[in-house]
């Protein structure tokens, strides 16, 4: 697509792989804690729940990663060689479905989308064009968000992002059992960089972190974290429901006269 029109969605999965900003980041490292096999976890520290639970995260091959924030809303399930399948979405502003796999990348915009970033009639003509197709092309295209996209996509890079590597910092409190999403859950919660950043920890099985959350002020952002280690999907789009992304920069270049072409095979 032509420069001044390029998808927003590098900045979205830019913000989405930095979002944690250092919520799991236990502020004293204790080896305990990762070798105990009990007592239960409800008996344990928030510092001690903190460090198995990044241990858990730090272990896992593959995550889905669901983001709330106010400019935000990220559906993502990736892995730690950089391959994801999800859903971008940017409240106002439409909705992307990305799919990742090795240095091949697949985007479907909604109509919301491509008339954000086109404007109303250019955006109406492209949606009506390329309605149900997926753009293909490298995940090294800056226009179809480049190292952002790669960043966003990678496991190890969100667990980076997340702080989970020796980082020093406030020491965790642990709060009252409660729940997330009908699973059983123990918050421990601490300051951090004038927010205050809660972690909910699964008390039933392994002790995963399935919530993060940061407030600061009259901002609240949200990341559930689930299925893991659950591969990403290996399914990617067909050739007759893809368009490459040279294709669509010449269609958004011209006219856009007639039918959009599919791959070829």
């Amino acid at each position: 697509m032509r420069k001044q029109h390029r998808t927003s969605l590098v900045v979205a999965v830019c913000a989405a792989a930095t979002a944690s900003g250092g919520l799991l980041t236990p502020a004293h490292a204790t080896t305990t804690a990762t070798q105990r096999d009990g007592p239960d976890i409800a008996e344990l520290s928030g510092e001690e729940i903190a460090e198995k639970a990044a241990a858990e995260l730090n272990s896992a091959d593959s995550v889905r990663l669901r983001m709330k924030a106010p400019d935000l809303r990220l559906d993502l399930t990736l892995d730690e060689k950089a391959n994801c399948s999800g859903k971008v979405t940017t409240p106002g502003s439409g909705s992307v479905r990305l799919i990742k796999r090795g240095d091949t990348v697949w985007l479907k915009p909604d109509a919301a989308f491509w008339k954000a970033q086109l404007g109303p009639e250019q955006g109406a003509a492209a949606a009506e064009k390329f309605q149900g197709r997926y753009i293909k092309g490298s995940a090294k295209d800056d226009d179809l968000g480049g190292k952002g996209l790669a960043t966003a996509c990678d496991l190890d890079a969100f667990r980076a992002a997340s702080g989970v590597r020796d980082t020093p910092g406030p020491r965790w409190k642990r709060g009252r059992e409660s729940s997330v999403d009908g699973h059983r859950s123990v918050p421990v919660t601490r300051a951090q960089d004038k927010a205050r950043v809660t972690m909910h920890v699964s008390t039933e099985g392994k002790p995963y972190p399935l919530r993060l959350e940061r407030k600061a002020g009259s901002k609240h952002d949200r990341i559930d974290l689930g299925r893991f280690n659950r591969p990403v999907s290996r399914s990617t789009p067909p050739k007759d429901r893809t368009v490459t992304v040279d294709q669509l920069r010449r269609h958004l270049g011209d006219s856009g006269q007639g039918e959009p072409p599919s791959e070829s095979v």
